[in-house]
């Protein structure tokens, strides 16, 4: 893999898990320190991240780490809706074999996060259950439209800030695919995207950036 796609993906990953928040500056000379690299790639990287909208160029100001203002925000979940509501009834026609396994050993890992009072761990959990739900039940066209807005989906899910009440949802909607409820999986579907809707507008209501620099640097 050529360094600049490299190092893109490195700090797209650390904006994707919140290791740089929304508001955090990106900066040239401090992240080539931090991964080892000379400034170049990570020039070339910060301008994918601003055409892939994980970053945005604020000219005088530098590149920060982009926020996602409420519009896109309910744009995003319109998205999601659709898409993983095709999901859902592909998922309720049937699993393939291994299928309902691999979903329960998600939630096993988010059920022994939890228990480890591990509340990151249980987060990343909750968001490979939606990726390997589309991996076992979507079909080759759907399965790329879900990894277009995979890493924005991967943002949005981490900012739950109730792991164990996700965990819980996840419960109640994989029994309910696997038992072909479909009534109670269309209701447990809709009241999880109505949890996940509310705890990202709680989380951008007191997690507004405030344009301070990362740990990663200062100056461009």
């Amino acid at each position: 893999m050529p360094l600049r796609a490299t190092v893109r993906n490195r700090i797209r990953q650390q904006i994707v898990a919140g290791t740089l928040s929304p508001g955090a500056r990106l900066v040239e000379r401090n992240l080539a320190v931090e991964l080892g690299v000379s400034r170049v790639p990570v020039r070339e990287a910060l301008r994918d991240l601003v055409a892939e909208g994980y970053a945005v160029d604020r000219a005088t100001r530098g590149i920060a780490v982009r926020d996602y203002p409420a519009a896109e925000i309910d744009e995003l979940f319109e998205i999601r809706e659709a898409l993983e509501g095709v999901l859902l009834h592909r998922a309720l026609a049937g699993l393939p074999d291994g299928g309902a396994a691999e979903l329960r050993h998600c939630l096993d890992e988010a059920r022994s996060a939890l228990d480890a009072g591990d509340p990151v761990a249980a987060v990343a959990a909750n968001a490979r259950f939606h990726e390997v739900l589309a991996a076992v039940a979507a079909g080759p066209m759907l399965r790329g439209m879900l990894l277009g807005i995979r890493d924005r989906m991967r943002w949005l899910l981490r900012q739950h800030g109730n792991p164990a009440q996700m965990h819980a949802e996840h419960e109640a909607l994989l029994d309910a695919i696997i038992s072909g409820d479909r009534p109670a999986a269309e209701q447990m579907f809709r009241q999880h995207l109505f949890t996940s809707r509310a705890a990202v507008t709680e989380f951008a209501a007191v997690d507004q950036p405030s344009g301070a620099d990362h740990a990663m640097g200062a100056g461009r």
